[in-house]
């Protein structure tokens, strides 16, 4: 008799099926053997300065916890590299390693970070269902609590890059760190963001991962304008529909601040080929 699969999950309130769904994780990389939980507790405790309560692992359970508000972030190492050279593959075309991303290629051992909400303890000792949330607010806190522990641990010695689960991004370690200091919603810290040229005169932008936060990937084709406009416009647009929770359809009409609105349509990307929502310019303003 053959095994049922099990039933893909369902938000028990508007029954959208959740199988988008997915724990949040990153690999932090080092170039070094890694690192033990004493180290990783000391330093998270110093970092946090008791602002997150850290749990210390033990030669048991080596695992270090972290309570960010609701959600518990876990923290384990491991003493090789990621498999398949799968982190170096999404170090490519990412503009700021501005062509060092072979670094990533030296890492030996990786720190694993991973984020789940959890209910308070029941009477037999184990957690209970967490307090329902959105889900796509979930998964943005979530995510957000990852990105944060993960910025914390580059300041470990040796750490080259940060691999973002889901989203065919590693970045340096620095530029990591900054962005997620530096921002309430870090784009490209939680989803790739990846702006080219695409002919002499016309430029392209496009994204990857956003599917983890339930919503498709967004792309602009054979635009007239420099690289680095179009990435700025495209953070600004992911940063807008994750913090506002909207989620961007096809045939939608988007203002974005420039001479003409864009509209949306589903297509299949020549990029990751898979099918994607691509911006092209509508008609002028006033027309």
């Amino acid at each position: 008799m053959s095994t049922p699969e099990p039933a893909a999950p369902v938000d028990p309130v508007t029954g959208e099926d959740l199988s988008w769904k997915h724990t949040p994780v990153t690999f932090v990389l080092l170039d070094r053997a890694a690192p033990d939980h004493r180290e990783i507790g000391e330093l998270l405790s110093e970092v946090f300065e008791g602002g997150y309560e850290v749990e210390q692992g033990d030669d048991d359970d080596p695992a270090v916890t972290v309570a960010i508000e609701d959600a518990t972030v876990i923290v384990t190492a491991i003493d090789s590299p990621v498999a398949d050279g799968e982190a170096s593959r999404y170090a490519r075309d990412l503009a700021m390693w501005n062509g060092g991303e072979a670094v990533v290629d030296t890492h030996r051992s990786q720190v694993i970070v991973a984020t789940m909400r959890f209910g308070p303890e029941g009477e037999d000792g184990e957690p209970t269902a967490p307090e329902y949330l959105d889900p796509r607010l979930e998964t943005l806190r979530c995510e957000l609590a990852t990105a944060t522990v993960s910025a914390a641990l580059t300041a470990l010695p040796g750490v080259v890059a940060v691999s973002v689960g889901g989203s065919a991004a590693t970045l340096p370690a620095q530029p990591y760190r900054d962005l997620v200091a530096g921002n309430p919603i870090p784009v490209p810290a939680l989803v790739g963001v990846r702006a080219g040229m695409q002919s002499e005169s016309t430029a392209c932008v496009y994204t990857t991962g956003m599917g983890r936060f339930g919503r498709m990937d967004l792309e602009r084709l054979d635009v007239a304008a420099p690289p680095g406009q179009l990435y700025g416009q495209m953070c600004d647009l992911v940063a807008f529909a994750l913090g506002s929770g909207t989620r961007f359809t096809p045939g939608q009409t988007l203002e974005v601040g420039g001479p003409a609105p864009l509209v949306t349509e589903t297509a299949v990307s020549p990029f990751t080929g898979q099918e994607v929502l691509r911006l092209t310019e509508g008609a002028p303003q006033g027309n």
